[in-house]
């Protein structure tokens, strides 16, 4: 019925979600469907829970016990297909654990992306010679070639997100005053980087860039580290919460609606103390 899979990707999610609407729209409980396909119903739940990939005979089977229209089978047979598919990052899989590939399928699916950044300017935002420092710096013994290899995997990841201001995906980024001042690389590097993020400034689109200025004092953020809440715009899969640490281990990823709720409030108060979506990004010696 189905073959086992390493972790569900948000397409395999939604697609599991999808069916078990469908399931509960048709009045239908699992143990009669499972006994209606000849199977476990522990198999069919595990299929709702987007822990197996079904085969297509199956969701085919399934949409015609749920008395599906034939032009709706379609587009559910096309998602099957999709969620099938390795994700693109498959090839640096050997660079990757899978935690991270996990959170690039999340950032990849995401319509809109709100983040918080502390520390450094956040991934998607990095030039290439910004994020190759602290690439350096989180992996001081990784080859020459790693390093260019987890650079390229960076690039493709904004490619494929923000894509230089016109990508699928939304980015709101609230970044401390403190950011723009820390020097990475060199003074070069940091005057590429602040005129890569003040241009989203300039040109819109679907970048916002806030800074939060020094002396802005106290905001519910500052008891927080670097977070990221991704939204997908699909009722069946709600948004996620991401809290990174140091180490890749130390990454949360919740949908837990309290987390998620605070951390939207917080990012809303801050917002307010921030500079406005068009105020230049400058570092502290341009802004004397």
């Amino acid at each position: 019925m189905s073959r086992p899979r390493s972790g569900p990707t948000v397409a395999l999610r939604l697609l599991a979600a999808d069916l078990r609407a469908r399931r509960e729209a048709a009045g239908m409980t699992l143990e009669a469907v499972a006994s209606a396909l000849g199977v476990h119903s522990m198999t069919l739940s595990r299929l709702e829970l987007a822990r197996t990939v079904p085969r297509r005979a199956t969701v085919d089977h399934l949409l015609r016990l749920y008395e599906t229209p034939e032009e709706e089978r379609d587009s559910v047979l096309d998602a099957l297909e999709e969620a099938r598919q390795p994700g693109w990052w498959h090839p640096y899989r050997d660079l990757i654990p899978d935690d991270l590939a996990g959170l690039i399928d999340l950032e990849t699916a995401a319509r809109l992306i709100r983040t918080y950044a502390p520390g450094i300017v956040p991934e998607l935002l990095q030039t290439p010679r910004y994020a190759r420092a602290l690439l350096e710096l989180r992996y001081p013994r990784a080859s020459a070639e790693e390093t260019a290899c987890r650079l390229e995997l960076l690039l493709e990841r904004q490619n494929r997100t923000v894509g230089h201001g016109r990508g699928p995906v939304r980015l709101w980024a609230l970044v401390e005053e403190a950011v723009l001042d820390r020097m990475i690389g060199d003074r070069e590097v940091m005057a590429e980087q602040i005129e890569h993020l003040d241009r989203f400034t300039r040109q819109g689109g679907p970048v916002t860039m806030q800074v939060i200025p020094s002396d802005a004092g106290q905001h519910p953020l500052l008891m927080s580290g670097s977070a990221d809440i991704m939204r997908y715009g699909h009722p069946s899969f709600g948004d996620r919460l991401i809290v990174r640490g140091l180490h890749p281990e130390t990454v949360t990823v919740t949908d837990n609606e309290n987390a998620v709720l605070t951390y939207l409030a917080a990012l809303d108060a801050t917002a307010i103390l921030a500079s406005p979506p068009t105020a230049p990004v400058r570092s502290k010696s341009a802004r004397q």
